[in-house]
């Protein structure tokens, strides 16, 4: 049978798991919208904005930006269902941070990060359930390198299995919280450093890597493209990530070396993404229709970084909205594009499903340019609110359509394969 063939119903078959990650993406879109008609509405139902953050952040870190590159990494690895116990092992844990995910999500949107009552004592429901959505992470994890030492014909990925490492050591960052707070070591900042710690290695490693190993398999980046040695560019982002946590803790708690690591790691990851999307434009314009599009998100939050690297603290760290707006053009531009472009061109879907996803991405990004000091204060207002709100359904709407069409593409095109 084909490689088509069986990528067809291993997607199929294991429906359910990238349609629970599609789920995830709209129910985490919806709760940010629910977020932002808050700002404009007094909400029915009486729940802290924190928490709904809270609830939002981690469905679309665990049940989005985890859960379907992990999938797709399967996929390309072992296309088609294997009896073998590595193989087996990958669904289950999927199917196990399926699971998790979807249970700490009502959890942080009640309780956010708070102990939650259990008889005599209190527990951090929160936080031991979306312990273990990685403890998921980890089973998938041992699933690949059985299979990747077992497997004969196996081709490693130095993108994807670096990508790997990197949630790997991000999650260490996320155990080190809590055992932290147990102990009563360091005090409250160590713990939010450990949190950001988390959150960087994560986005600008995880993230990046999986991202660039997407682009590289469909555009057919290999060696011989790249302006330098892929383990190169891997090497930048993988000790940059990590070094870039002190950015989401306050200048004034910061010392000297921290920040100067920071603004290293930054400039390195920045480096590496830009070096690769050289490569990319240079090497591949001819195949590059909807890629573009993610690879553009890339470069402007290259840009950002290399800008945040240089420039005075004041001018970039103590603006949220900036933040935010970097958060979104990582995760919402580059990611979401990037995951929904893979799909829709594996499956040879309209490309019209893409650009509506798209456009909707960028609808949202521009208006959050409205929260930052790039936006003069003078043309600010209330009605700022209202735009906001209004911008954040289009990509609930963009996706529910990109999965019902999906959905239906797989269901039909499978019958072509007995």
């Amino acid at each position: 049978m084909s490689e088509d063939a069986l990528k067809m119903k291993s997607l199929s078959k294991d429906s359910g798991i990238w349609q629970w990650a599609m789920f995830s993406f709209v129910l985490a879109g919806l709760t940010g919208f629910l977020y932002r008609l808050g700002l404009v509405f007094p909400l029915p139902i009486d729940f802290s904005f924190e928490n709904i953050r809270h609830g939002h952040s981690h469905l679309m870190f665990f049940g989005w930006a985890a859960l379907l590159p992990m999938y797709l990494i399967k996929l390309d690895s072992i296309p088609g269902y294997h009896a073998a116990f590595g193989p087996r092992l990958m669904k289950a844990s999927l199917w196990f941070s399926v699971v998790f995910t979807l249970l700490s999500y009502p959890a942080f949107l009640m309780w956010g990060y708070q102990p939650v009552a259990a008889g005599e004592a209190y527990l951090p429901l929160s936080a031991i359930l979306s312990g273990m959505v990685m403890i998921g992470w980890y089973g998938f994890m041992i699933g690949y390198l059985i299979t990747r030492y077992f497997k004969k014909d196996f081709q490693p990925n130095i993108w994807f299995e670096s990508a790997l490492i990197m949630l790997f050591i991000s999650s260490l960052g996320a155990w080190g919280v809590g055992f932290v707070e147990l102990m009563g070591i360091g005090g409250p900042m160590f713990g939010k450093a450990l949190t950001h710690f988390f959150l960087a290695t994560f986005m600008e490693g995880w993230v990046i890597l999986v991202l660039l190993g997407l682009i590289a398999k469909v555009l057919k980046i290999g060696e011989k493209e790249l302006v330098v040695s892929p383990l190169v560019l891997v090497g930048l982002i993988t000790i940059g990530a990590p070094l870039t946590f002190p950015y989401g803790i306050p200048e004034s708690m910061v010392s000297l070396n921290l920040s100067v690591a920071a603004r290293m790691g930054g400039f390195l990851i920045a480096e590496g993404i830009l070096l690769f999307a050289f490569s990319a434009f240079r090497s591949r314009k001819k195949m590059m229709a909807i890629w573009v599009w993610p690879l553009i998100f890339l470069v402007a939050k290259a840009f950002m970084q290399l800008v945040a690297s240089v420039s005075p603290a004041d001018l970039w760290l103590s603006d949220h909205g900036i933040r935010i707006l970097y958060l979104h053009v990582v995760l919402l531009g580059a990611l979401t594009t990037g995951l929904v472009a893979y799909l829709n061109r594996d499956l040879d879907i309209r490309a019209g499903y893409f650009y509506a996803v798209l456009g909707s991405v960028i609808f949202v990004i521009l208006t959050l340019v409205l929260l930052t000091s790039l936006w003069p204060a003078f043309l600010s207002g209330i009605w700022i609110y209202d735009v906001l709100a209004l911008a954040a359904i289009f990509p609930v709407i963009a996706v529910m359509l990109f999965w019902l069409k999906l959905y239906l593409t797989v269901k039909k095109d499978v019958k072509q394969f007995p």
